[in-house]
């Protein structure tokens, strides 16, 4: 009944995910695996490839660095692939999209993961907000990766946009297609997964991200319906430190100068906004600074 597509770094998929699997899913299933060992597959193609080969009514994209610790999750993904309306199913995501591209992380995130690493250096951490949140799944639009779950009728109406390419912004951009056409996507809360992995991002994510923004740009920004009135009339601040956050990602993550003034442009533009138009008139003295401070100091002498 469920399709579980694996995008994999390895030949054969780990041993212990698909034992996990079998020990904990509760009903038929079937786990494609595409060997991306050779780099051969973006995300997006690796995924696509995947939902091609598949042949269940119901999918799962899944990473493979992951443990699931609740039993019969297959179970509860499909009882919740019941609800009317229904888009995708994930584990972690946000009900606001700004203009700004930004993570799901902050006052309109969602999630619900324990963060691990194979090192055993940091210790796990539960993930769970909203905190005290009791019911058993959240409305949202953007979802993150990690776990994505429909109804097979729903991905054939969508598809991970290959255009795109990488490994960044699959997740949001499936996502957005989803709620464009008329979906309600859901962080679900009664699946506990464990993560082996606690994010990497780089200059590749950012321009992915950016990617994805500008596609969807004409329909944001967009609120759930968890964000009161109130915090609605706040998006203009929110795009504001949004704006100057990314402003400083593009600096760190080593993009040109040409490129940090003409991205920080093309938002202003957007959100119009004087604080900011005026924090950015010395972008230039900021970039300068920035990268003479981080410059590795044994290089300097």
């Amino acid at each position: 009944m469920l399709s579980i597509i694996v995008c994999s770094r390895n030949k054969t998929l780990p041993s212990d995910f698909t034992e996990n699997i079998r020990n904990t899913v509760g009903i038929d299933y079937e786990i494609i695996g595409i060997d991306n060992s050779e780099n051969n597959y973006s995300i997006f193609s690796a995924y696509n490839t995947g939902f091609a080969k598949s042949k269940y009514p119901y999918v799962c994209f899944v990473h493979e660095d992951v443990l699931f610790r609740t039993q019969n999750w297959g179970e509860k993904i499909i009882a919740h692939l019941q609800e009317p309306n229904v888009g995708i199913l994930g584990l972690a995501g946000s009900d606001l999209v700004t203009r700004i591209p930004g993570s799901c992380s902050g006052k309109t995130s969602c999630i619900n993961i324990i963060q691990s690493d194979k090192s055993g250096k940091k210790p796990s951490v539960k993930s769970f907000y909203p905190e005290n949140f009791s019911q058993s799944k959240h409305s949202v639009i953007l979802l993150d990766g990690v776990l994505l779950c429909m109804k097979r009728d729903l991905m054939e109406k969508l598809k991970f946009d290959e255009q795109i390419g990488g490994f960044h912004g699959y997740d949001f951009d499936i996502a957005l297609q989803s709620v464009i056409a008329g979906y309600t996507n859901y962080v679900i809360y009664d699946i506990e997964l464990e993560h082996f992995s606690r994010g990497h991002f780089d200059g590749k994510y950012i321009r992915n991200l950016i990617a994805v923004f500008k596609k969807w740009e004409t329909y944001l920004p967009l609120f759930g319906p968890s964000i009161t009135v109130e915090r609605r009339s706040q998006i203009n601040k929110m795009e504001e430190k949004r704006l100057l956050k990314l402003t400083k990602k593009l600096i760190k993550f080593g993009f040109s100068t040409k490129e940090i003034i003409e991205e920080t442009s093309y938002y202003v533009n957007i959100i119009k906004s004087p604080t900011v138009t005026q924090k950015l008139k010395t972008i230039r003295l900021q970039i300068f600074l920035k990268r003479l401070f981080s410059y590795p100091q044994h290089l300097l002498k």
